[in-house]
């Protein structure tokens, strides 16, 4: 009877160890983090883009050379889901601006828009974005952006800015 007291004992311990065991294993596995997507997502993120313009004569191209250029779009510190800010860095004309944008028909625009970079009045028209609208060199599909913009010390000259969502490979790095 002793005997089957310790039997029954030592598998008692035994199944008790296994079992910690077994959740020591599960707490210490890998968790797919949960991640939180800002309600503007589809129109955020890094883009190349040219600015091209009509020289008056209907040739529409790049007349300063800069080529292609990054562009930023992003969520507002408030998470708005009819706003969000255009800037491009300084790598063309210095300016960030807050713009109106439709989330789900992927658009934006907005008029006399304050710029943070420096005093400047900003027009934001025609503002779309193409889900796989371009293929790139790497060969792999990314999203489209166009938007015609109107700068308030160039009055008069519309840019046709137009590029693509960078890919991150090489061959499409400008």
């Amino acid at each position: 009877m002793k005997n089957k007291i310790v039997i029954i004992s030592i598998l008692i311990i035994l199944l008790g160890g296994m079992s910690g065991c077994r959740k020591m294993y599960e707490m210490n596995q890998p968790k797919e983090p949960e991640v939180e997507y800002s309600a503007i997502k589809t129109l955020s993120g890094e883009w190349y883009v040219v600015y091209r313009f009509d020289d008056g004569d209907g040739n529409i191209d790049d007349w300063y050379g800069v080529g292609y250029t990054p562009l930023f779009t992003y969520n507002t510190a408030a998470e708005d889901t009819d706003k969000f800010w255009i800037s491009d860095a300084g790598n063309f004309w210095s300016y960030t601006v807050k713009s109106s944008c439709n989330v789900d028909a992927k658009t934006f625009n907005g008029a006399d828009l304050a710029s943070t970079a420096y005093e400047l009045d900003v027009q934001i028209t025609n503002g779309k974005i193409i889900e796989d609208g371009v293929s790139c060199l790497s060969g792999v599909k990314s999203d489209s952006i166009y938007f015609e913009v109107e700068f308030g010390d160039d009055p008069g000259t519309i840019y046709q800015c137009s590029g693509y969502r960078r890919t991150g490979f090489l061959e499409d790095e400008h």
